[in-house]
């Protein structure tokens, strides 16, 4: 059962009037206490989420659903049969890559219209994610522009969208929409359906729903921002849950570090220096994104300290 708390609301408008102290201080209590907010007043147009949604929805009913009545059906037969359907996710998903290199116009099945519209929210939601990294840069007590360096690499940083219907389903007690994981990049930012709900996440043992609210933004905190702030953000478990009815979309976008990005906790954060023997103070590893990608898609729906800590060991051993 989810726990009813008081979600982390931001009006972003809030951040150019006296009230930026207020609005700035939920900003670092979600960050550190709570891993998600959610954004009003983003500066994203109503017109253009509701064109996403209008083109997403329409996609997934004539490209996507009977693929997925295939699955449902196999899913929901060996869940009958008494077999454990766990380890799987009742989800129809595609992805987008932006950056480095766009993927858009080699899609299937995606006509022009839905590819200019998805090329217009991207740039609107990478131009999103880069106002949010300065604002926590300010949060943090970081230089400006910290963290999109941090992520830059050799080639500037990795983003891209996952798109998911989570169609409804007969027995929700089988089997979840996403099993319960963190993300593991930087920072994600989801344009969820606004009458279906489902997504919850993992506060104090207790599992919170993440509401969903017109044209809003959510935001969460990813394990690499874990990392270089040393602990102060939390990258926190999530999932999604099955209904019974209700097809929820939801648009989520990851503003990643580049393969090549070497991620570390920011000196700041350490004591101040960068040196080998300061270094030992991080509570965190230093590490190549790529790799912890790598080590990220067979554990994914794992607890993350152990993954920290075997890109600690690779790091002693290597």
């Amino acid at each position: 059962m989810a726990a009813t708390v008081s979600f982390p609301v931001v009006n972003m408008e809030k951040l150019e009037t006296e009230e930026k102290a207020t609005a700035t201080e939920i900003i670092r209590d979600a960050c550190e206490n709570w891993g998600f907010f959610e954004l009003l007043n983003h500066g994203i147009s109503h017109e253009l989420m509701d064109e996403v949604e209008r083109l997403t929805k329409a996609h997934y009913a004539i490209f996507r659903e009977a693929k997925f009545q295939e699955f449902a059906a196999r899913t929901l037969e060996a869940g009958d049969k008494g077999a454990d359907v766990k380890d799987v996710d009742w989800e129809s998903t595609f992805f987008v890559r932006h950056l480095p290199a766009s993927n858009l116009a080699d899609l299937p099945d995606v006509d022009d219209h839905y590819r200019q519209v998805m090329k217009q929210f991207a740039s609107e939601i990478q131009k999103l994610s880069e106002k949010l990294l300065d604002l926590l840069c300010e949060n943090l007590g970081l230089e400006p522009g910290y963290l999109k360096s941090a992520f830059a690499g050799s080639n500037g940083p990795t983003f891209g969208t996952k798109v998911s219907a989570y169609p409804p389903c007969p027995r929700p007690d089988l089997v979840d929409g996403l099993r319960a994981h963190t993300d593991a990049g930087g920072i994600i930012l989801l344009f969820q359906d606004d009458q279906v709900s489902g997504l919850q996440l993992l506060k104090d043992g207790e599992w919170v729903d993440v509401p969903p609210i017109r044209h809003a933004i959510v935001v969460n905190i990813g394990d690499q921002l874990e990392v270089i702030t040393n602990g102060r953000y939390k990258s926190v478990m999530h999932r999604v849950l099955t209904r019974p009815d209700g097809n929820r979309m939801s648009i989520a976008s990851f503003y990643n570090p580049g393969a090549d990005a070497v991620i570390f906790p920011a000196p700041a954060f350490v004591g101040g220096a960068a040196d080998e023997e300061e270094r030992a103070e991080a509570t965190y590893p230093r590490f190549v994104f790529e790799d912890y990608m790598n080590l990220y898609v067979r554990h994914k729906f794992e607890a993350k300290e152990p993954r920290f800590e075997a890109m600690k060991s690779a790091i002693a051993t290597a």
